[in-house]
């Protein structure tokens, strides 16, 4: 929290690690124990996805697309608890590129374990990998929307972002050609 603290006053490029370990009543040592960089810090670790969530996707109750939405709205679920650290790290993201490129590498980490979860279900690992970056994709797509639309909670951002993610797969499918 101390990170984003600072990050939110004065931009995560002009705080530099002491001040952050100092507003975090720790030494600079403890601080790169826990986090390589400043901007690791700031990012953190986004709430892993839950093994009851996962098991239930991989074991379906009813169509894939309604297994993998509520499987989304689950994690909103998660994550709306969290809206204020949300916003904060969205603000970061949009102004650091170093932070974007450690959240992306989480989320590739996240992509693999749903894509291992996907391929239970789904027995093709190129279609698994697809349909797993695409739900991790709409969670990012929702947060950015959520958090550059005024009135919008993150289920309605997650909504429309799943709707056009389904139009989008419903085009695909009707002009592909063998």
């Amino acid at each position: 929290m101390a990170t984003l603290e600072l990050a939110v006053q004065h931009g995560l490029d002009k705080v530099t690690t002491e001040e952050i370990a100092e507003l975090a009543g720790v030494s600079t040592r403890t601080f790169f124990n826990y986090y390589t960089n400043k901007e690791a810090a700031a990012v953190g670790a986004p709430p892993p996805f839950r093994e009851t969530d996962k098991e239930a996707l991989c074991a379906g109750v009813g169509t894939l697309a309604e297994d993998a939405k509520r499987f989304l709205d689950r994690y909103m679920e998660y994550l709306v608890r969290d809206e204020p650290i949300i916003r904060k790290i969205g603000g970061v993201l949009q102004s650091n590129e170093k932070a974007r490129g450690i959240l992306d590498g989480i989320l590739m980490m996240q992509r693999r374990e749903l894509t291992d979860c996907l391929c239970k279900r789904v027995h093709d690992r190129q279609a698994a990998g697809a349909l797993a970056s695409a739900m991790t994709g709409a969670i990012g797509r929702a947060i950015f929307l959520w958090n550059n639309e005024e009135n919008l909670s993150l289920n309605a951002a997650l909504d429309i972002v799943w709707d056009g993610l389904i139009e989008a797969s419903n085009i695909l499918a009707s002009t592909w050609r063998d």
